[in-house]
């Protein structure tokens, strides 16, 4: 072998004297689509990673002894007196492309890996020529490398690839080992289970999913997400892949929800897509397939071939019901889909609306663990190499939009391929983006409505802002987050500055003297959530809620992290909730600021005898205060001595109290529902400045309560100010210093 250059691919024998069989009602639709838009578009692309010695002597070998166990990887197909049928050849020979790439330098040799295996997935195969797979591999040299398996659809499935991986391992360790692999017929081949589903559907077996699919599906028009563009042509396979690993935190809360409510990752998944395609297309009712294995039958476990099947969820959308009855919804309409999942699409199809051109199936859900090749399938395997299932590149979909729960090693991960012909990449991972935030905010606020939920209205809006073509959202009632023009409520430093800038809460100016002690380099953003011409009423909002519109407004002007995020007062603990959602979201904070904030629930949470104590003691010193003002001359002893005593008595009303500004009365509203607010850790990096006058004691934990709620690094930082003058001249100053050293940022610039 050449390095670098290619074996030759296969050779298979003519199949025109060979007798056919029939084919099933998959197969049939995949050939009618073949006939109209040519072979491009069929592929099942997998690729996994070698650890260890794969002989090419080993991996060819293996390739034919699946060849000649399973009759569908020798099937081609024809037509015969137009009528499609399989045609099984007695005999394949597949060559494998074995590609030396170890002698090229580590970045050339990855790029030139993806090139080719991104240009096999693509490849098309020719239905009429067996064999209908092809294998590569990509050797990077010591122990290292790439298996590529690509498939026609016509010829297997996922199922099927998890089958062909379990027993191509099997197959090469046998021929290492210098015995002979498992070559024993299986209990079933393809072409019985073709006719096994010809005598089902000539039976009464399926009346009652026929009634059920008529039923469900008659007037059901397919959900669409308004693309970017119209398709260059309708035979264009391009797509792309967009992907976001699935927070550890998010996953468990959807396991914990589903276990609690008795649904499934897959019924929720489904809700939550649901949910994200009906803010973005206004719809009342979405439409969408999905896909199942189809393998009830024991015996057809063990059978290579494309046994898949897909149903169509049709979910009725009611504004006025809460989350978690959305959920109920949908995870019925899921069963019962499930539950009838024999009778073929393509009959099933036949009851639904054909109207307005849209496919029945223009979005697509799959949701299933890795089949093969993980850690977890790996353990205990002995032999000289394994194989570790990696994401696959993008082989074009019969689908606008395909997207994907799939757990792997990592987690679980949220993808989506879409036409790229379509939809631009910026489009695609805002509606991942959106399904995620679906999902977390399904399974952890499900007792709020649907016409008044601050996510999820923030979902359309982030949508739209990326997405000019995508529709208005479907929700025109009270709307709780406000919606009115960030730009009002951003104030900025430093916008020529390089660095990832800093975002700060809501006390405007006060914070000039850091943002320009920090430098010119590091751009410095002021976020204010409150402005007079704002509709958002925070009265009537948990503080989890004004956090998100936080996130609304930071990301309008820094849609991406990393974000280093701070606060004054309460509004530290609102850029802390802001990083917690943010890091549910996949993005990363790198350092949340806290400037003399308190944590929530540590005051609130003391027994009352605590806290009267602890009021005692605030009130004691707060009178010192007033003592002091005495002596400078500022207040006079009937505001200190006899009103007090007076209104002990009872014969004082209380002092009234100024009017407030709007502003200052926010303020107040944010200091309220922070009461009530009990996060959960955050896995993150904390800074909490504290100024010299806030209280010590037993009373007055040193760390203000943050403690149990920051599970990453938690460092104090005393500052030599009063409260309300940590941003004056020589405290920002201090501050500054310490920033910088903890972003790396050395002296100022």
């Amino acid at each position: 072998m050449k390095a670098g250059e290619p074996n030759d691919r296969m050779t298979s024998p003519e199949t025109e004297a060979l007798d056919g069989f029939p084919c099933t009602l998959f197969q049939e639709s995949q050939w009618a689509r073949y006939k109209l838009h040519g072979p491009s578009g069929f592929n099942i692309a997998m690729r996994w990673a070698v650890n260890g010695d794969l002989s090419r002597l080993a991996a060819e070998g293996a390739l034919q002894s699946l060849m000649r166990r399973h009759e569908i990887l020798r099937t081609g197909f024809r037509e015969v007196d137009g009528k499609l049928q399989q045609i099984v050849s007695p005999s394949c020979t597949l060559r494998l492309l074995d590609v030396d790439l170890s002698f090229l330098p580590p970045a050339e040799r990855a790029a030139r890996a993806e090139q080719m295996a991104r240009a096999e997935a693509l490849d098309p195969m020719d239905p009429r020529q067996a064999p209908l797979m092809r294998a590569t591999l990509l050797r990077f040299g010591q122990g290292r490398g790439e298996l590529l398996l690509t498939l026609h659809a016509m010829v297997a499935d996922g199922w099927s690839t998890g089958l062909l991986t379990g027993e191509f391992q099997a197959a090469a360790r046998a021929i290492d080992a210098g015995t002979p692999p498992d070559e024993s017929e299986p209990e079933l081949q393809f072409v019985d289970y073709a006719l096994w589903q010809q005598e089902l559907l000539a039976s009464n077996a399926l009346d009652d999913s026929r009634a059920f699919w008529r039923r469900h599906l008659t007037g059901a028009v397919g959900t669409r997400v308004q693309p970017d563009h119209k398709p260059a042509s309708a035979d264009n396979d391009r797509s792309s892949i967009a992907s976001v690993l699935l927070p550890a935190t998010v996953s468990d809360a959807i396991d914990a929800f589903g276990r609690q409510q008795g649904a499934t990752r897959f019924a929720l998944a489904a809700a939550g897509l649901a949910l994200m395609l009906h803010r973005v297309t206004g719809e009342r009712e979405i439409v969408f397939g999905s896909q199942v294995a189809n393998r009830e039958e024991p015996a057809a476990e063990r059978l290579v071939g494309p046994t898949v099947n897909s149903i169509t969820l049709r979910v009725p959308v009611a504004v006025d019901a809460s989350l978690r009855q959305f959920a109920a919804t949908a995870t019925g309409i899921v069963q019962s889909a499930l539950q009838n999942q024999r009778l073929p699409l393509e009959i099933a199809e036949g009851f639904a609306a054909t109207g307005e051109g849209r496919p029945l199936h223009a979005v697509n859900l799959v949701v299933h663990r890795s089949y093969s090749g993980t850690a977890e399938t790996e353990a205990g395997t002995s032999g000289r190499f394994n194989l570790v299932s990696l994401p696959s590149y993008p082989a074009g979909s019969p689908w606008d939009l395909n997207f994907y729960l799939i757990g792997r090693d990592e987690g679980w991960r949220l993808s989506c391929e879409a036409n790229a012909d379509l939809y631009e990449p910026s489009t695609v991972q805002s509606l991942l983006q959106a399904w995620q935030e679906c999902l977390h905010g399904l399974v952890t606020t499900p007792d709020r409505g649907l016409a008044d939920c601050p996510w999820l209205l923030a979902v359309v809006v982030r949508a739209e802002s990326a997405q000019p073509g995508l529709s208005a959202p479907a929700v025109q009632r009270h709307e709780p987050t406000d919606l009115d023009d960030p730009a009002r409520h951003i104030v900025r430093f430093h916008e020529t500055g390089t660095s990832a800038p800093m975002v700060v809460l809501n006390n405007r100016s006060v914070y000039y003297p850091l943002a320009r002690e920090l430098g010119d380099n590091r751009p410095f953003i002021d976020i204010q959530l409150y402005h007079p011409s704002s509709r958002c009423d925070a009265k009537a909002h948990r503080f989890e809620e004004l956090a998100a519109r936080a996130i609304h407004l930071i990301r309008s002007v820094h849609p991406k992290g990393p974000y280093i995020l701070g606060g004054h007062c309460v509004y530290g603990t609102v850029a802390f909730e802001a990083a917690r959602q943010l890091q549910t979201m996949g993005e990363t904070t790198t350092l949340v600021a806290l400037f003399d904030s308190w944590a929530p629930g540590y005051r609130e949470d003391m027994s009352p005898l605590d806290r009267k104590l602890r009021q005692l003691r605030i009130d004691t010193v707060e009178h010192k205060k007033r003592l002091e003002q005495y002596r400078r001359g500022e207040v006079g002893l009937d505001a200190i001595v006899r009103k007090p005593i007076l209104r002990r008595l009872g014969r004082l009303g209380p002092e009234p109290a100024p009017e407030k500004s709007p502003d200052l009365q926010f303020d107040d509203l944010v200091t309220d529902a922070a009461k009530a607010y009990r996060p959960e850790p955050y896995e993150g990096d904390v800074i909490l400045f504290r100024s010299q006058e806030t209280l010590r004691g037993r009373l007055f934990d040193e760390l203000m309560g943050w403690g149990p709620l920051v599970s990453g690094n938690l460092v104090k930082v005393e500052v030599d100010s009063a409260h309300q003058d940590m941003f004056r001249d020589r405290p920002a100053r201090d501050i500054a210093a310490v920033l910088r050293a903890r972003l790396g940022d050395g002296a100022k610039s």
